[in-house]
């Protein structure tokens, strides 16, 4: 990419799509910015697409909270009309989604890309990260873990599970609610649990990827998790020191689980 090529920001909610904007500055990429919820809705694709190109934009980011839309009430415009309009009466998974987005936006020139690709320090580090050391039973669970979470994936359900730490038996697993919902909906059970988190096998890194944060690793402690693992250069920690700060305060565990531990 040459140093004066713009790059457009689909801006969702949180604070990286303004990370990235600092990122691109720096770098001596012009970022142009596009607020969704704002200067459009996720269903406007005409004017999406039409905004980047009076800016003369080809390279996109689609970065920050998203959430699910829902397609009975979304405000379109004709192009994105068109798109829900192959999508509403269709029972599709969010990947199948979101290859139909990434066409639709390459069909008009433009490059998809990933926040990783500008800001590759965002990605979670391979090894024990943090104070707080997994024993080997701990490890075995969450190699466990790690095959259960890669086969749910790869059934485009969702990108987690949850197993008890002292056998290695997935407990829960991730639905559209997402990993969040998850991990409260195991807390009551009075078994040490690990949070497992990992890239499904067909993931489109450059619009979806692996998120953890700090309201993951708050959540946890609320629940009474021991451990958090999830897969190295594949998942974003974008607040990594804050969260190993709290980790080692809570006693939890983080791992960058790759498949060279399996």
């Amino acid at each position: 990419m040459c140093a004066s090529q713009k790059v457009g920001i689909i801006a969702g909610s949180g604070d990286l799509p303004l990370r990235l904007k600092k990122s691109l500055d720096i770098a001596g990429l012009p970022p142009v910015i596009g607020r969704l919820g704002v200067d459009f809705s996720v269903g406007q694709a005409g004017k999406i697409i039409s905004y980047f190109k009076s800016q003369h934009v080809t390279d996109l980011v689609l970065v920050g909270g998203l959430g699910r839309p829902n397609w009975l009430t979304l405000r379109t415009d004709w192009r994105g009309f068109c798109i829900v309009s192959k999508l509403i009466f269709k029972i599709l998974g969010d990947d199948a989604l979101l290859k139909i987005i990434r066409r639709e936006l390459e069909h008009d020139g433009f490059r998809v890309r990933g926040i990783h690709e500008f800001m590759p320090e965002l990605l979670c580090p391979k090894g024990q990260l943090g104070g707080v050391v997994p024993n080997t039973n701990l490890r075995e669970a969450v190699k466990r873990g790690y095959l259960a979470a890669k086969a749910h994936g790869a059934a485009d359900l969702g990108q987690s599970v949850v197993v008890n730490a002292e056998t290695g038996d997935v407990i829960g697993v991730e639905g559209r609610a997402g990993t969040d919902a998850l991990m409260l909906s195991v807390r009551n059970l009075s078994v040490p649990k690990i949070l497992v988190k990992v890239a499904k096998p067909q993931q489109d890194m450059a619009l979806d990827m692996p998120t953890i944060g700090l309201k993951t690793i708050e959540i946890a402690h609320d629940c009474r998790f021991v451990g958090i693992a999830c897969e190295s250069g594949l998942t974003l920690v974008p607040d990594l020191p804050d969260m190993i700060l709290c980790c080692n305060a809570y006693g939890l565990f983080l791992w960058g689980v790759s498949s060279d531990d399996i």
